[in-house]
């Protein structure tokens, strides 16, 4: 999917996903081109259900098809974008403040540097993660390469 698309997808829908309690997480495509597939990931406080995945398609659909985005596409399908998605923007971290994260940073020197740690505040976009031994860092957001939610079972 080319990113002009991505943007326009996000232009058109955000402002009614906000109203409605939402927030678009993100846009991707799958599938090949006989069953490409436009798959919008959302997130709600407290969590998505199939119901709200259902009332959505139902409001989003019509404003696809009048800007012709769904033309090269076969399905759209509404879903979470689940427990174990990346964290790539600053929402996704605040989203998660008192999670605790795992994050890869690559430094100027192509270093990786692996960091684990309770997400503790998002300000100015910078991650401050607060590590097992008790350290509290700040992380640019800009310099993170993955983040993840470290699932406990």
């Amino acid at each position: 999917m080319t990113e002009a698309i991505e943007t326009t997808i996000e232009e058109i829908l955000t402002p009614l996903l906000e109203v409605e309690g939402y927030e678009l997480v993100a846009v991707e495509t799958a599938g090949n081109k006989k069953n490409k597939i436009l798959r919008l990931l959302i997130h709600k406080h407290g969590g998505i259900s199939v119901a709200d995945c259902k009332a959505l398609d139902k409001e989003v659909r019509p404003i696809l098809e009048v800007h012709q985005i769904l033309d090269d596409y076969r399905h759209l399908e509404i879903a979470s974008p689940g427990l174990d998605r990346p964290l790539t923007s600053e929402g996704d971290y605040k989203r998660n403040i008192g999670s605790n994260v795992q994050i890869v940073t690559i430094s100027k020197n192509g270093q990786n540097h692996d960091l684990q740690g309770q997400v503790k505040n998002v300000i100015d976009g910078c991650v401050v993660l607060e590590q097992t031994s008790g350290k509290t860092i700040h992380i640019d957001i800009s310099q993170i390469y993955t983040g993840s939610i470290q699932l406990v079972w």
